[in-house]
């Protein structure tokens, strides 16, 4: 009587194969960065940023992606508010 064998060495060993997906993920990623790494280079002119009481001295390129996310920090609080209260009712 022959028996049916799967090969289940993946979860034994406790490693974790990527698909597809998860590779294509990473390298999406990897060339998000490389962009954010140029255009924060290429944007070093320095300028100063007035905000409430505080005066700060930076380069344009660092100034926007700060903002970025600082605006996705509030973007993401908010909309997880959201949820926590449809998620009470």
């Amino acid at each position: 009587m022959a028996t049916a064998t799967t090969d289940t060495t993946a979860h034994r060993s406790g490693r974790r194969t990527f698909g597809a997906a998860s590779k294509l993920m990473l390298a999406v990623a990897t060339v998000l960065v490389a962009a954010l790494v140029v255009f924060v280079l290429q944007n070093t002119v320095h300028t100063t940023i007035s905000f409430i009481a505080w005066d700060f001295d930076l380069g344009v390129g660092v100034a926007l992606l700060g903002s970025a996310v600082v605006g996705a920090v509030v973007a993401l609080t908010l909309s997880g508010a959201v949820r926590a209260r449809r998620a009470l009712r």
